[in-house]
């Protein structure tokens, strides 16, 4: 079973994950994302000194002071990337339009009443970290140079965002097989079978 939109009646909910409801878990992720910002930073810094040598002296990289409006663009983008690759993955495993929303602190999209097997809720979660991360990684070589700062800030911010994602995943790694995943737009139910599944 990849999704359902039937719980069966032997799975019970064994707890759940919900930002709206839980203030402190959301404040909480927000803390993690700042050791994530760093490592974020550093293997950016890293790929890019690899990849793109010219960036070390060249004094083509300005910072307008309109700049700011080209950073709230590429924010903007960013979100809707990262939801609309959560959205596609939804779409795929339940050919179902997703819901997508947007909060003050946060966006997300989602599948109501859609129960996903852990495995593929992990393919979701992850997704837009995966995909969008590789997709930048290989035209980083290739973008003009004026272009380079806003790319970075996209990877970063997409790669900071996930950490929602990444706090589901890892949470997931440890529940045991036939899991199921029901993720309603600010948070998550997962229900395990009373009988374990071999």
């Amino acid at each position: 079973m990849k999704a359902t939109k039937t719980l069966p009646e032997t799975y019970t909910q064994v707890w759940e994950a919900d930002v709206e409801k839980d203030k402190r878990l959301m404040w909480l992720l927000q803390l993690l994302a700042l050791p994530l910002a760093v490592v974020v930073s550093f293997l950016l810094g890293l790929y890019t000194y690899w990849v793109r040598i010219d960036i070390v002296f060249s004094p083509q990289i300005t910072f307008p002071f309109w700049a700011i409006l080209a950073i709230l663009t590429v924010a903007f983008v960013t979100i809707v990337l990262h939801e609309l690759v959560h959205g596609v993955l939804f779409w795929f495993y339940t050919h179902e339009r997703p819901k997508f929303g947007f909060k003050l602190l946060y966006a997300y999209a989602a599948a109501p009443g859609w129960y996903f097997a852990k495995n593929v809720y992990w393919l979701i979660g992850i997704g837009p970290l995966v995909f969008l991360s590789l997709l930048g990684m290989v035209i980083l070589p290739f973008v003009p140079l004026t272009w380079l700062p806003y790319l970075l800030l996209g990877l970063f911010l997409n790669a900071t965002g996930a950490i929602g994602d990444l706090y589901i995943v890892i949470r997931l790694a440890f529940e045991p097989a036939g899991t199921l995943v029901h993720d309603h737009g600010t948070g998550f139910r997962v229900f395990r079978p009373t009988t374990p599944i071999s």
